[in-house]
């Protein structure tokens, strides 16, 4: 099974943004790293069951345009649109060769593996690969798949893990069935749960191994933390 592993927040000034969550709501974060080859930095916010906030910025603007990675593309078509907020998220895997055979096999389009690494404070290299669903960012967002190169994502100093877990990941839906259908085959989540919200509105979900991902026509890409949502 799948579980989230972390929300991609563009902004200008990820520190700023980091603390402007910590002002208002009392989550800590911490400064996470440069990715030198995508010319884009980020501050980080940990959850209690593996899962974080990552606040990713442009350095390097040049750089970022010519990454050939999909997310820095994502991240640089949204920039120069002015988008500030969250963008895209990652689903975490431990079978990622796995995945692309089934892509392979069931003819799924898809770009990578990619691999990736950024810098530590502390001078460490932290690694892991990316796998990219292919979709038009103009009209969707699909996840990327991630797989760490060992344990996911965390800071060493464990007072650094917010007491809060992550909880749900609203995606929005133009067509609700047409969407289901897409996830079920790319991610093979299997059949969703059928709810309606307090307004009566339709929506979907699936379960995963640590939160829950919910379809919507009503709605745009949003995370709940506990009480908290961004």
């Amino acid at each position: 099974m799948l579980a989230f592993d972390h929300l991609v927040v563009l902004t200008s000034s990820p520190e700023e943004a980091q603390n402007n969550f910590y002002s208002t709501y009392g989550i800590q974060g911490l400064k996470g790293g440069h990715h030198e080859s995508w010319g884009t930095y980020n501050y980080l916010a940990f959850f209690d069951n593996q899962a974080y906030i990552e606040w990713i910025g442009i350095e390097d603007r040049k750089r970022a345009e010519a990454s050939d990675n999909p997310l820095i593309k994502h991240i640089a078509y949204s920039n120069q649109r002015q988008i500030d907020g969250p963008i895209q998220f990652a689903l975490r895997t431990n079978e990622m060769d796995e995945m692309i055979r089934y892509f392979d096999k069931e003819e799924i389009a898809y770009e990578g593996p990619f691999s990736g690494s950024r810098t530590k404070p502390n001078g460490t290299t932290l690694s892991w690969r990316m796998l990219f669903p292919s979709f038009d960012a103009s009209m969707e967002i699909l996840p990327f798949l991630i797989e760490w190169d060992g344990p996911p994502n965390a800071p060493e100093d464990e007072s650094l893990i917010n007491a809060t877990p992550f909880s749900v990941i609203h995606v929005g839906a133009t067509d609700l069935e047409k969407a289901i259908l897409q996830w079920q085959h790319i991610y093979q989540l299997g059949t969703p749960t059928y709810k309606k919200d307090t307004s009566e509105n339709p929506y979907i979900q699936w379960n995963l191994k640590n939160g829950v991902v919910t379809l919507s026509p009503n709605t745009t890409l949003k995370a709940e933390f506990g009480p908290f949502s961004l």
